[in-house]
């Protein structure tokens, strides 16, 4: 099979290797649609803290199972399905308190210590393994990853019914974001970026409002629009020193600010801010079985809507082309949003 490896910064390399044989409590995946994350994109440019070459990339996927392993419960050969990511020990504290996806000794597929999608097969533990609806294409079956990232924050925040969000970044995570917040009864929600395509695409998904900050001072318009004092909880899906400050001077006195967004290694927080109005700062990292559960269901729904967030498509073959697509400052401006490989 072809695999395609990422040997050093923005360097690919296609691969013949074996397919892999799945292990007794493992199934074999044809994939079908890989879609390229803002992850992956930091890992090629050599910007992700943790991630390191030589890796296959390519963590949101959909597939068909080929094989089964031996000890495999309520997965068949034929089954349509996506996956989470992380293969933990079990063991550990976050493993033993519902917090697997943050394992001590976690590997995660396509980041860490796993090869991932950009493959033609793959293998993964089938207690990760999701099925999917016949009514799901391939393309939302690998959409499933980056909107369960949404679901999930909604659900590890302090979010009640009825509350005022402010979500920082239009990408397809804050999206997400903003939509699951809509579905858990946001009674406003605003979204804010510096790229009016995305915004758009907020508006198309049903956001309520949307900033772009480069034209607009966002305390200002908070202010004028919504008060400060009725903001509830800040979504941070960006990750930069700049974004992160934002969220901390605009934050009611005793509210939430939860990032979503990878930030850098090192970056310099307005804590004084933080002490002084009793904010909390929460991060969100990936999600857990529910959250994947939840998602799936929504999509299914048409409640999460994924297709208008798929911009690009292309064949595995044109991977360089999809990454080029993906890193593009012009297609950015143009609305560029979810860039997905489809496979034969």
């Amino acid at each position: 099979m072809k695999q395609v490896k990422l040997i050093s910064v923005e360097k690919f390399q296609e691969e013949e290797v074996d397919i892999p044989r799945p292990n007794d409590n493992q199934v074999l995946i044809k994939v079908k649609a890989c879609g390229i994350c803002g992850s992956d994109i930091h890992s090629y440019t050599g910007h992700h803290p943790l991630v390191k070459p030589p890796i296959v990339l390519g963590h949101e996927y959909s597939g068909i199972i080929k094989e089964v392993g031996d000890k495999v419960e309520g997965l068949k050969k034929g089954d349509f399905v996506t996956a989470e990511i992380v293969v933990n020990c079990g063991k550990c504290y976050a493993c033993t308190h519902g917090k697997y996806q943050i394992c001590e000794e976690g590997k995660y597929f396509g980041n860490i210590g796993i090869n991932g999608a950009m493959a033609e097969y793959v293998v993964m533990e089938y207690d990760k393994i999701h099925k999917l609806p016949e009514n799901i294409s391939p393309q939302q079956g690998a959409m499933v990853e980056p909107a369960a990232v949404g679901v999930h924050a909604v659900r590890n925040s302090k979010f009640c019914l009825g509350d005022v969000a402010l979500v920082i970044g239009a990408g397809v995570i804050g999206n997400f974001a903003a939509q699951a917040l809509k579905i858990a009864g946001a009674r406003k929600v605003i979204i804010t970026d510096l790229v009016d395509a995305r915004l758009e695409k907020a508006k198309e998904v049903g956001i309520d409002y949307v900033v772009n900050v480069s034209k607009v001072d966002l305390t200002k318009w908070i202010d004028e629009n919504i008060g400060k004092d009725n903001l509830d909880v800040i979504f941070d899906c960006v990750g930069t020193e700049k974004s992160i400050n934002t969220a901390i001077e605009n934050a009611r006195k005793g509210s939430q600010i939860i990032m979503i967004g990878v930030p850098p290694e090192n970056v310099s927080l307005k804590l004084a801010f933080l002490q002084d109005r009793e904010i909390n700062l929460l991060g969100s990292c990936m999600y857990v079985k529910d959250d994947y559960v939840r998602t799936i269901d929504l999509i299914h729904q048409d409640r999460i809507k994924t297709d208008p967030l798929i911009t690009h498509s292309f064949p595995f073959d044109e991977y360089q082309k999809a990454y080029n697509t993906a890193l593009d400052p012009e297609e950015a401006q143009k609305g560029r949003m979810k860039v997905i490989m489809v496979y034969q």
